[in-house]
Parts: C-alpha cells; sequence; structure tokens
C-alpha cells in the first residue's frame, strides 16, 4: 500500500496538546506535514513529522517565501491557482500574508489536507476543488456549536461549503448532528474520539486527596470564556455556602477574569473562590490530583478534552449534559452529569459525591479510568484515524 502524507493544519506550530497527541501518534507511521505560525520552536520524536512554518519575523519569511516561490516555478498549474487564490483577496496586507501561507503548502502538496478548525475551511478548500487533494475537516466544539449562531456570515460559509467537503471528523455524535444542519452529508461524517497519550494514564492515582484542611476541594480548568459556564457555577458555590458546606472552589484557567465573575464573587462573598492562572499539562496533572472534584459547568462543548483527562488520572467528574457529555459519562457510575444550567442540582451533587464512601467513590474512579482508557487510549484511536486517511485519499 502506497505511503500517504498526512497535512494536519491548525494554523500554528506547536498547536493544542489533544492535536499534538494526533501528530505524535499518526507520525510513527506515517509522514505528517505540518504548516502554520511557528510560535516556538519544537522538536518531535519521529523523523516523520516535517515542518514547513512560517515564521514570526517579516523579513525571514519574506526571503524564505522567494526561494519557495523559485521552486514553485517548476509547477507552473500551481502559480496559477496560487495567483487565482490571492487574487479574491482585496487588501495588499491580506496577499502577501496568505502569499506566504499558501507558497509552502502549493510546494509541499500532501495527499490529504486535515483542517482542524472548521474557520479555516474557505481558505483551504481551492485544494480539493482545483489540485484534487481531499480536505478532511475537524468539527470541534465552539467552532460548529456556536459561532455559526452568533455569526450569520459563518453560517452562510458553512452551508456553501460543508455539502462540498469530501470528509468531516467530529469529536461526538452531538457534534455530527450539528454540521448536519450546515449540509454536510450524514455518510461523510466519522465519529473519532480525541487520542490520550499513555503519559497521562501513568498518572493515575485511585486515592483520597491527603490534606489537613477540612474544606472539599472542587476545581473547574479551562479558558475563560462564556460558554465554560463559570457565572453558574459561582452561584452553585453561593448555595453551597448558604448551606454551610465546607468547601475551596479553584478555576484554572487562561485569559483575562471577566469582570461578571469578579463581580459575582464580591456579590456573594465567596473567599472560597480563587481564579488561578492556566498551567502547562504536567503541573496541571499534578495540581488536579490535590482536589476531590473536577466541575465542569460548561454550557457548550464537544467532549471536553480536561473531562477525559480527570477521567484518565482518576479525579471524579461532575458535568453538564451540554454537548457530547452524555457519550463520556453515565451518571452515578464513571462520574455525574446534571443538566445545563441547573444550579440547585449542581449544588446537590457536590455535596452527595462529599458524602460517598470511599468505596464507592473508588470503584467510580476506576470505571472511569476504564472508560477512558477503552475508548480514548492513542494506542486504539490512532489506528482509526490512518485507517480513515487511507479510505479518503
Amino acid at each position: 500500500m502506497k505511503k500517504r502524507t498526512i497535512a494536519i493544519y491548525s494554523g500554528t506550530i506547536p498547536t493544542t496538546t489533544f492535536i499534538e497527541n494526533l501528530i505524535n501518534g499518526i507520525s510513527k507511521t506515517e509522514t505528517v506535514y505540518l504548516f502554520g505560525k511557528k510560535r516556538r520552536n519544537i522538536s518531535y520524536k519521529s523523523y516523520n513529522v516535517k515542518q514547513f512554518p512560517v515564521f514570526n519575523n517579516s523579513f525571514i519569511n519574506i526571503l524564505v517565501t522567494f526561494f519557495r516561490l523559485l521552486q514553485l516555478l517548476f509547477y507552473p498549474k500551481r502559480i496559477f491557482i496560487l495567483f487565482k487564490e490571492l487574487n479574491k483577496f482585496n487588501d495588499f496586507s491580506e496577499r502577501l500574508n496568505w502569499l506566504i501561507r499558501y507558497v509552502p503548502v502549493l510546494l509541499h502538496l500532501p495527499s490529504v489536507f486535515h483542517v482542524q478548525w472548521a474557520k479555516d475551511v474557505k481558505y483551504w478548500f481551492f485544494l480539493q476543488e482545483e489540485l484534487d487533494i481531499p480536505i478532511a475537516l475537524s468539527l470541534r466544539g465552539a467552532h460548529v456549536n456556536y459561532s455559526p449562531i452568533i455569526d450569520k456570515n459563518l453560517a452562510k460559509e458553512y452551508s456553501f461549503y460543508f455539502p462540498k467537503i469530501r470528509t468531516f471528523h467530529a469529536v461526538s455524535s452531538a457534534i455530527a448532528l450539528e454540521a448536519e444542519k450546515y449540509g454536510a452529508s450524514p455518510k461523510s461524517i466519522k465519529v473519532l474520539h480525541s487520542p490520550i497519550s499513555e503519559k497521562v494514564f501513568n498518572q493515575y492515582k485511585n486515592t483520597s486527596v491527603n490534606r489537613s484542611e477540612p474544606e472539599y476541594k472542587i476545581l473547574s480548568v479551562g479558558r475563560h470564556h462564556w460558554k465554560k459556564g463559570y457565572e453558574d457555577a459561582i452561584k452553585v458555590m453561593s448555595l453551597l455556602k448558604g448551606r454551610g458546606f465546607k468547601f475551596t472552589y479553584d478555576i484554572i484557567a487562561s485569559g483575562k477574569v471577566s469582570e461578571e465573575l469578579i463581580y459575582l464573587k464580591n456579590q456573594y462573598n465567596l473567599e472560597e473562590v480563587n481564579f488561578l492562572n492556566g498551567l502547562e499539562q504536567e503541573q496541571l496533572f499534578t495540581k488536579m490530583q490535590q482536589y476531590d472534584i473536577l466541575l465542569l459547568p460548561s454550557i457548550e462543548e464537544g467532549i471536553a478534552n480536561v473531562v477525559l483527562e480527570a477521567m484518565a488520572i482518576g479525579l471524579p467528574v461532575i458535568t453538564t449534559d451540554c454537548g457530547g457529555m452524555k457519550e463520556v459519562i453515565n451518571d452515578e457510575e464513571n462520574g455525574w452529569i446534571v443538566s445545563v444550567g441547573d444550579i440547585e442540582k449542581m449544588a446537590e451533587t457536590i455535596q452527595q459525591v462529599s458524602e460517598l464512601p470511599k468505596e464507592k467513590l473508588s470503584l467510580v474512579k476506576k470505571k472511569a479510568h476504564e472508560t477512558i482508557e477503552e475508548q480514548f487510549h492513542e494506542e486504539k484511536v490512532i489506528p482509526q484515524f490512518i485507517e480513515w486517511y487511507y479510505k479518503i485519499s
């Protein structure tokens, strides 16, 4: 069977943890091309990963692009397509920006171009239309669940491109249904779980938190954004405090803390609530194991990566039933699930979990770990991705 070259495009090098897991897994057996802006230097274990970056320095970008263009002259058809695409941009700076991004891709054409974010598909669809390189599009969280609802122009773009896309990767069945609203054919959508690396499973602990403080330690993790439901969570903490429940609640999140959250914390006089800065993954896992429960109060998700990680390392989870979370959590079996926005039920569930016998809690942790190992372990997920790539190319 002829080897394939898989372009995994997120727009940046390196990218998010779960896409990096995909890159590392696929590159064990296949050649992976990476395009996009280089945020920092990164070395991959596999020599199968080939980087063709856009640099941060404008002078270097222009110089490198000049030499890449010279090489591209050997492919007149690709040069014609390049300038045809650039003519779609009215602004000179935009044309220059996309010249720098398009040239390395046209010089190193892959067998499959896997776009990670739906909003980017309009810029790369020409590869399929003009050069018959299949576009594979990942359906992830915000880009599909709510962005096209807020942005009507984006909804029109999706309705135009989705019926034409060769194939889709959905992180959950729920988000696949959302894509169908914009014309994606159900037959073209493949649900493939995000791969969890072995090093995450190695962090697994099925023990109670050792601490001298009497407070029940509650944690949420994720960027500061309205969809994460932190406002609801703070209202939950107000209910718990009013009932005399002793707790601390930490939100570990990147980005600026919203005025709404600061206001609510002060309005409810919640000294127990703390806003902590985001951490690197290994530091985060160590930190997570200092807590009793992970609370996901989200309004919208595909499948929240932090829930998968928490289940894998042995931290119990309470989540809302947003997006695809019901595809992972079976209530009271491997975690707990409540309706989106149900403040009372969230508070009630936290108290109930805090009172569980150690033996029952240990069984839930064990079942959660097994669920993620069975469905999300990279050794099982990566071969599914490779099979998918081969079928579409």
